[in-house]
């Protein structure tokens, strides 16, 4: 019932012959509807607007919008008997952006805009009159800018019968401007319901077939990005639509991978919407010129921050040397779209990406499936184990823990070194792991996106640490020092890096992440800090205990165990236990945040996943 009254209503009514009235239109422009522009003029087509009312308890709520989701700058709306012409009633319940008025002096049945801002979707509440028993029908202009409006869209009639409601179904049509002041009313031109429904979504799965992101966004008629296609005799027709971008487009590829693609893209070049081709080598799109009968661009049309484009495409053509039959070989979808160009192209498709996880011919009507991205998911549960969990637990105890535990040893080594190591090794291994599996998903080495940037760092970082720590010299040889510097520098680099790569990996279309999950990150991080810096404080109160420095940091060594006479031989440094209850509360917390990431990774869209989830449990 939502989308069917989604509709939009504007009229700009002005005083004078050359001066716009931004503040709506005045009581005397009532009677005819007409504005008065010097450089306007009434439209004799179509309008693209509609009025829908739904009955109330004694009241008709009002939407006032476009099928087509065009905005509007100005309106003015009456209601009025059908027979006689009166003007009837009282709008109440105004939203922002509107103001009644006085068509009858004290009497509110009138309503028009205030400012000449952008709207959509404005809803307002027409009251009849205690004792009234007729028929009415709420008459408008509509004004999309100062020189293009529509002056006597009528809505579909209401019965009233002492403020009980009946709305007719079927819509007055459009009809000619109005100069008399009972409005004039024509008949039907034919029976039609109003758009209940984006018209996009209209024969998904059985006339045509749609493919869209996120997953099941046809079913639900939400997605960011879509395509749908239609065959008409040996013509193929495309329709692509996406929100909050400045460009979509449809790749017809052989797999479900970027690369040897044929790219067909819709832009938004601010004044209109232009259709270019282009091509898929590897990751890198380069638009080129579009051969002749390649391709026929139908129309296209920017609303609020919505681009929709139609376009016809040939049955068969040659593309970089390459034939793409559409009658006889299947082909996998991939539909993209952006919020950026680069010169002479489109950028980075980081609004919507999806690939369609089978190849089908275009004319055998049916869903589409979205293509499986468990690599993705697998890489990066493995990098959230590697450095928000075993690389943060790792260098924590490599910082502050070289004098506690000094009375136990694991494996013939101090506590600290022995549990430093595992908990550096599992993070090289997750890392290196993970690096594979993201190879192995893409086929190509990229560092198109600052995550994959920030990736590769990390991944080269973390690959050279354990090799540096094997040729670490002796304690106490003058290169010992230089190793200590540059093994902490590495590492706390291979760390940051991660974390950032982490972050930018969060928005990106893969991921499928909601935003909320970079707040999570926010919150890790700075307990994080919040920790270390703790530790520092205890360290400082732990040197003031003690006669001597608490080698706390791996820029220095410890003198020789084997030397009976060291003063930390045989004991803890001062404040051991706090330093303890510290890292266990540590290592929980850590481990939570960690734990939690990875399920939202591996489950995600985890909103959708929670979504069903929960469906499925309230139907037992």
């Amino acid at each position: 019932m939502a989308n069917f009254i989604r509709l939009m209503l504007v009229v700009g009514l002005f005083y004078g012959r050359s001066q716009s009235l931004s503040s709506g239109a005045p009581p005397k422009a009532c009677e005819n509807l007409t504005p008065i522009h010097q450089y306007g003029s009434v439209q004799n087509s179509p309008p693209p607007y509609q009025v829908l009312p739904a009955a109330g308890q004694g009241r008709v709520r009002l939407i006032l919008g476009s099928p087509q989701g065009l905005a509007y700058e100005g309106f003015i709306m009456v209601a009025r008997d059908v027979d006689t012409g009166e003007f009837v009633g009282e709008f109440v319940s105004l939203p922002d952006g509107a103001r009644v008025v006085e068509c009858t002096e004290g009497l509110k049945n009138g309503v028009t805009h205030i400012n000449k801002d952008r709207k959509q979707n404005l809803e307002f509440d027409w009251e009849a009159p205690e004792d009234y028993v007729g028929t009415i029908i709420f008459n408008s202009t509509f004004a999309q800018d100062y020189s293009t409006y529509w002056v006597g869209v009528e809505s579909p009639r209401v019965s009233v019968l002492r403020r009980s409601i009946d709305v007719k179904t079927v819509p007055t049509a459009a009809t000619s401007p109005r100069t008399t002041t009972p409005p004039i009313y024509t008949p039907f031109a034919e029976d039609r319901a109003p758009v209940a429904d984006d018209p996009f979504y209209n024969g998904c799965g059985t006339t045509k077939n749609c493919f869209g992101t996120p997953d099941n966004c046809v079913r639900d008629k939400n997605c960011k990005a879509a395509v749908s296609v239609l065959v008409r005799g040996e013509r193929y027709f495309f329709e692509m639509t996406a929100r909050k971008s400045i460009y979509v487009a449809v790749g017809l590829s052989a797999d479900s991978k970027m690369g040897e693609d044929s790219v067909v893209e819709c832009v938004n070049n601010g004044t209109a919407v232009g259709l270019f081709t282009s091509w898929n080598a590897g990751k890198t799109n380069t638009r080129h010129s579009t051969p002749s009968g390649f391709v026929q661009f139908d129309s296209g049309i920017v609303t609020d921050d919505t681009i929709t484009c139609r376009f016809w495409r040939e049955k068969s053509t040659i593309v970089e040397g390459r034939q793409f039959d559409l009658v006889n070989t299947p082909f996998h979808l991939l539909v993209a779209a952006g919020s950026s160009l680069r010169r002479n192209g489109v950028d980075y498709h980081n609004v919507a990406y999806a690939a369609s996880g089978e190849a089908k011919l275009l004319s055998d009507v049916g869903g589409f499936l979205v293509a499986s991205n468990l690599l993705i998911r697998v890489h990066g549960a493995l990098m959230l184990a590697a450095w928000v969990g075993a690389a943060s637990i790792g260098i924590l105890l490599a910082r502050y823990y070289r004098q506690t535990w000094v009375n136990s040893q694991l494996c013939g080594k101090d506590q600290w070194f022995t549990w430093h190591r595992f908990f550096m090794i599992l993070t090289w291994s997750l890392t290196i792991a993970a690096f594979v599996i993201i190879f192995v998903e893409l086929e190509a080495w990229s560092t198109a996106t600052l995550h994959a940037s920030f990736g590769l760092a990390t991944t080269i970082l973390c690959f050279v640490q354990p090799f540096m720590a094997a040729l670490r010299p002796h304690p106490g040889t003058p290169r010992r020092t230089i190793f200590n510097w540059g093994h902490w520098f590495v590492g706390n680099a291979a760390h940051i890096c991660g974390i950032v790569a982490i972050f930018f990996a969060v928005p990106t279309t893969k991921a499928r992440l909601p935003d909320w999950v970079t707040w999570v990150m926010v919150a890790y991080v700075v307990f994080h800090i919040l920790t270390h810096l703790i530790l520092t404080f205890v360290g400082c109160a732990s040197d003031r205990q003690a006669s001597h420095r608490i080698n706390s940091f791996p820029m220095k060594d410890m003198h020789a165990r084997s030397a009976m006479t060291h003063p930390d031989a045989r004991r803890d440094a001062p404040q051991a236990g706090l330093r303890k209850t510290i890292f266990g509360l540590y290592f929980v917390i850590v481990a939570c945040f960690c734990a939690a990431l990875i399920v939202i990774v591996v489950l995600a869209p985890i909103e959708e996943t929670w979504a069903s989830l929960t469906t499925t449990i309230s139907k037992y």
